[in-house]
């Protein structure tokens, strides 16, 4: 029996929080977007994820998802029409329930601002931080701190980051 709590079996979920393959999830979060001059933009998102776990400690996820509220500072007004992803992600299992993360890769980012009346769409590296609860049956829930992109608009450097929580199931 130790020997399984050692490896993480026996554990409230059992292997469940080990468990290898497909999962799907969903998550909400905000966008703050900070530009030159502004104070934060915080519109709202949504997006839905798949991954492919491979052990305990790497997985590869993609990322869809859009806006579900934009938002304003005085009168200029952040939109996000759609940001999606690729990553890998690296894992860290602190206890059989709870693994800190990390990602990297590539995310997109359609932006509608009202000054001036324009879509961009940025594609960049990006990376983040993460925290994940593991329940019984592949449930976790899931929070994390992502930098999506940074670039210019009419010249003022912006930056966009992510902070979304969410909910996945490994199948």
């Amino acid at each position: 029996m130790a020997a399984m709590a050692a490896n993480g079996y026996g554990y409230g979920g059992g292997a469940d929080y080990y468990s290898s393959g497909f999962y799907i999830g969903a998550s909400a979060g905000e966008i703050y977007y900070k530009e030159q001059g502004l104070a934060t933009i915080a519109p709202s998102v949504a997006f839905l994820q798949i991954g492919q776990q491979f052990n305990p400690y790497l997985a590869i996820e993609g990322r869809l998802g859009g806006g579900i509220a934009g938002d304003q500072f005085q009168y200029f007004h952040v939109d996000v029409p759609l940001v999606y992803g690729g990553y890998v992600k690296g894992m860290l299992p602190v206890s059989p329930w709870f693994s800190l993360y990390a990602i990297a890769g590539v995310s997109g980012l359609q932006l509608h601002r009202n000054y001036p009346d324009f879509n961009s769409n940025d594609v960049s590296l990006s990376g983040g931080l993460g925290g994940e609860f593991t329940f019984y049956g592949g449930v976790s829930l899931h929070a994390e701190w992502a930098r999506l992109d940074s670039g210019t608009n009419d010249g003022y450097g912006y930056t966009a980051d992510q902070f979304s929580v969410g909910v996945s199931w490994h199948l």
